[in-house]
């Protein structure tokens, strides 16, 4: 059942959120760099009210409102409503609604929307990931040359390490790998590693909610994903990622060290 809901409401949020976007008029920015729209908020408040309804013991923790519910329950849901909110804003594709649960720490289940490509990511830990209900895996690419990485997004969190360190996350990349991409919306570069479009994803800065559902995605997948250093992950905030087909992983992880 935690698996459905999930699904649910990610897909009923990529509706509203759809219908927003025709119509989107109240744009703010919540930081310098860092945009909030009408459609994160309405979204947030549909996907939280399906959860509560179906579970009023869980905790939730979502990118708008943070903590609610029960803080001391081992059941903790994690939504981003939209995330890429800044390619959402100016029309571009590449954005989704992503929810994971937890269970003690650990993603249980996890669903990804990406409604302007009309693909559903599903999740259940031990059991696969799937795209649109069909089983989907990583790439078998272990050649680098023929290797596609995405990098995470400039001007986020902490912006001049940030920035930086991206600076010099592609030089990097780019003398070892075919491509090097930047597509601005965790959830679409984490499932596309998830459905082989790419190889790797490095993410310098993230929170629970960017890669809660794209972690076990990518796992279910056959893929493998730790933090820049090789350890598992924390999901804490400010957490850098590696997200991969498991074939370059170790490899990522020496260019970028």
């Amino acid at each position: 059942m935690f698996l459905e809901i999930a699904k649910m409401a990610a897909v009923e949020a990529g509706k509203l959120a759809l219908d927003c976007e025709s119509r989107l008029k109240d744009i703010r920015y919540k930081s310098l760099k860092d945009v909030v729209t009408e459609a994160d908020l309405k979204c947030e408040k549909a996907i939280i009210e399906i959860i509560k309804r179906n579970f009023p013991d869980h905790g939730i923790r979502s990118e708008e409102v943070g903590f609610m519910g029960e803080k001391e329950s081992p059941y903790c849901w994690l939504i981003d409503p939209i995330d890429g909110t800044v390619n959402y804003s100016r029309g571009i594709p590449l954005w989704g609604i992503s929810i994971a649960l937890f269970y003690k720490g650990s993603p249980l289940v996890a669903a990804v929307n990406l409604p302007k490509l009309g693909e559903v990511y599903t999740a259940k830990k031990g059991e696969g990931a799937w795209l649109n209900d069909t089983p989907i895996e990583v790439s078998k690419t272990a050649d680098f040359n023929h290797c596609i990485l995405s990098n995470g997004d400039f001007n986020v969190g902490d912006v001049k390490r940030v920035n930086d360190q991206n600076s010099w996350n592609f030089q990097q990349e780019a003398k070892h790998f075919c491509r090097v991409k930047c597509l601005g919306s965790a959830v679409a570069e984490g499932t596309f590693v998830a459905k082989g479009r790419l190889d790797g994803y490095v993410m310098t800065m993230s929170y629970p909610w960017d890669i809660g559902a794209i972690a076990l995605i990518v796992k279910e997948a056959g893929g493998k994903v730790t933090d820049l250093k090789g350890n598992p992950l924390k999901f804490i905030d400010g957490e850098q990622v590696l997200f991969s087909n498991g074939l370059i992983h170790e490899k990522v992880l020496e260019v970028l060290n």
